[in-house]
């Protein structure tokens, strides 16, 4: 009993709790975006711009549509928007075979002095 309450005591573990359960409500309560492909707005944007005679403003915006730094930006806002945080992992090719052998490996520490190396 007396280990539960020093763990339960730890100011550590009370502050832990905290940001938990702020996440928790931020969880709960997450915006949810308007628009999932942002990029191709972008892109059927600039297509238009480049399409039809343009004045000074409609100008800057097309650059500023252009940069690479806003393009990686949206794309990035469209990843988080559709939740797609895994990575893609290619296909096991068609003669894949899981039979394989397993080989042994040895793991080797080297130690000079009593210090590692």
């Amino acid at each position: 009993m007396g280990f539960l309450r020093d763990v339960f005591s730890e100011r550590s573990l009370s502050y832990l709790m905290k940001i938990h359960e702020k996440l928790r409500h931020y969880e709960r309560q997450s915006p949810t975006p308007v628009l999932h492909s942002a990029a191709g707005l972008v892109e059927d944007v600039i297509e238009e711009l480049q399409t039809a005679p343009v004045n000074n403003e409609e100008k800057e915006l097309l650059q500023l549509l252009s940069t690479p730094h806003l393009r990686a930006m949206l794309v990035v806002h469209d990843t988080v928007a559709q939740k797609n945080f895994d990575p893609a992992l290619p296909p096991l090719p068609d003669n894949f075979d899981d039979d394989f052998d397993e080989e042994s490996v040895k793991i080797v520490r080297l130690v000079k002095n009593k210090e590692p190396l």
